[in-house]
């Protein structure tokens, strides 16, 4: 019978061996994947316009009759589009009969020499560039002869939905040429500092549509100042994940932090009772009981987390909101709290079942020693038999844990799916990002995945978020693996 015994063991070593190599092509294929989310663009945009001497603090670029749009996103791909061609910029003619009398043009061009009084338009939409490519944008300013005041103010504002803080550039709003016979101190403005604001000029009248190049030259810089590689990295430490917008957000923090809140909120649940279930089933339970509470243990964690998923929104939910919606302020069943409940539940089988077979590992004799030495039965249990299976009991709970945390279905369904970063201000925001709406790094994959251009930056993000989620639950499982394998009553 011994080259059977030696059959078990090949075929032992190779399972051991398959599986390995199925992690290594796992991993593989994942990494490989993520390394789209490294080609990204950056976008960034600004509005600026010409404002009278007279205009009240509240005028923005946006309120201006004529202002101008310099953008660099995905929506500016085609470079000159129709965007521009259906916006050119104004003549005097049609700022007379407006009741316009200031306004600004781009030449959709870098420099001075490219500029044509027969090309000018409202608008440059331009498309994104790596980290280590810039922009520069030309704009033109320039007033009717109707316009009467001595002083113009240039004003400038982010574009809807840019973030100045984000893109890997240096940007600057500088002043490349003033007017022949106009004196005025060259400036050059910070727009990352400075993101809106407005600066005083002398005013210039175009006399003809032709002198609308003779006045007022600004400039728009982008100037890279990181590589692509970093300029991504720090991307992904930002507070918000936003990959649909016209300017893309990769920021991974929030989708990090409700993940991992969600799954220790759910142990913290699920352990007491779990341990408490796995002592009752080891120590306590008579053999009759225990026949029937073990398979009803596997029963429940046999259950699909589907199911346990459309229960948490059908019962606990509206349980929950019905209770404690006035007292916590809870806009929705569907929360943080609402999905760490029901994670719990999805927790307390595989943590009971594991620490059940931890503990029948400790020694009879040390049971047995302690009710010689006087130890209440319940003494024994806390004092003795829990304490000798310590590493067991870890190393069940980070089984647990790692099954939580890579759980999909439970948190799509019940989360609400809005990824936002939980507040730890106080204790009152905190308890207010509990029953709010959130969004983890599983549900986020499942939600966006079916819907993303493949290949994509975007996608790229995504695989991203599957390798971490992938990295996590093995180094969870592994020292699960490495603590479990101490038994602290050999010491």
């Amino acid at each position: 019978m011994r080259w059977l015994g030696k059959i078990f063991d090949l075929s032992v070593y190779i399972t051991g061996i398959m599986v390995s190599l199925a992690v290594l092509v796992m991993f593989y294929y994942i990494a490989r994947e993520s390394a789209y989310a490294f080609r990204q663009t950056f976008c960034w945009g600004y509005r600026l316009a010409l404002l009278p001497g007279d205009a009240e603090p509240s005028a923005t670029p946006n309120t201006a009759h004529y202002s101008s749009l310099v953008v660099v996103n995905p929506e500016g791909a085609d470079g000159l589009d129709e965007r521009e061609e259906t916006l050119p910029a104004p003549t005097l003619e049609q700022m007379r009969s407006e009741g316009a009398m200031l306004a600004t043009a781009t030449p959709v061009a870098s420099e001075l020499s490219q500029v044509r009084p027969d090309a000018l338009y409202r608008d440059d939409w331009r498309t994104p560039k790596p980290a280590e490519k810039g922009d520069r944008f030309l704009l033109l300013g320039y007033a009717s002869p109707e316009y009467a005041q001595s002083t113009m103010y240039l004003a400038w504002e982010p574009d809807h939905s840019f973030e100045p803080r984000l893109p890997p550039y240096r940007l600057v709003l500088r002043l490349v040429r003033a007017p022949e016979g106009v004196s005025v101190q060259p400036f050059e403005i910070d727009l990352k500092k400075q993101p809106s604001g407005r600066i005083a000029l002398p005013a210039w009248i175009a006399r003809s549509d032709a002198e609308r190049t003779q006045g007022y030259v600004f400039a728009v810089e982008a100037v890279p100042q990181t590589r692509t590689f970093w300029a991504t990295l720090r991307g992904l430490f930002t507070a918000e994940w936003a990959p649909t917008l016209i300017y893309p957000r990769y920021g991974i923090v929030p989708l990090v932090l409700a993940t991992t809140l969600m799954s220790l909120l759910a142990m913290l649940f699920a352990t007491p009772l779990a341990i408490a279930t796995a002592m009752y089933l080891s120590e306590i339970a008579s053999p009759r009981v225990r026949e029937w509470l073990k398979p009803t243990l596997e029963l429940i964690a046999s259950v699909p987390s589907v199911v346990l998923g459309y229960f948490g929104l059908m019962f606990v939910a509206p349980s929950l909101q019905h209770w404690l919606g006035q007292a916590l302020g809870m806009e929705s069943g569907r929360n943080l709290l609402t999905t760490s409940i029901l994670l719990s539940v999805l927790a307390i089988p595989v943590v009971a079942s594991v620490t059940e077979d931890v503990l029948k590992t400790v020694p009879e004799s040390l049971r047995e020693s302690a009710l010689a030495l006087g130890l209440s039965r319940s003494e024994m249990l806390w004092k003795v038999v829990l304490p000798a299976a310590r590493s067991g009991v870890i190393a069940a709970v980070l089984i647990g844990a790692a099954r939580v945390y890579g759980e999909t279905m439970i948190v799509w369904i019940l989360s609400g799916g809005t990824a936002v970063l939980p507040s730890f201000d106080s204790p009152a925001a905190f308890i207010r990002s509990l029953v709010s709406s959130t969004r983890g790094i599983p549900d986020t994959i499942a939600i966006e995945m079916g819907n993303v251009t493949f290949e994509s930056v975007h996608y790229g993000h995504l695989f991203l978020l599957g390798l971490l989620l992938f990295c996590i639950t093995v180094i969870v499982n592994l020292a699960a693996l490495y603590i479990g394998r101490r038994q602290v009553w050999r010491v």
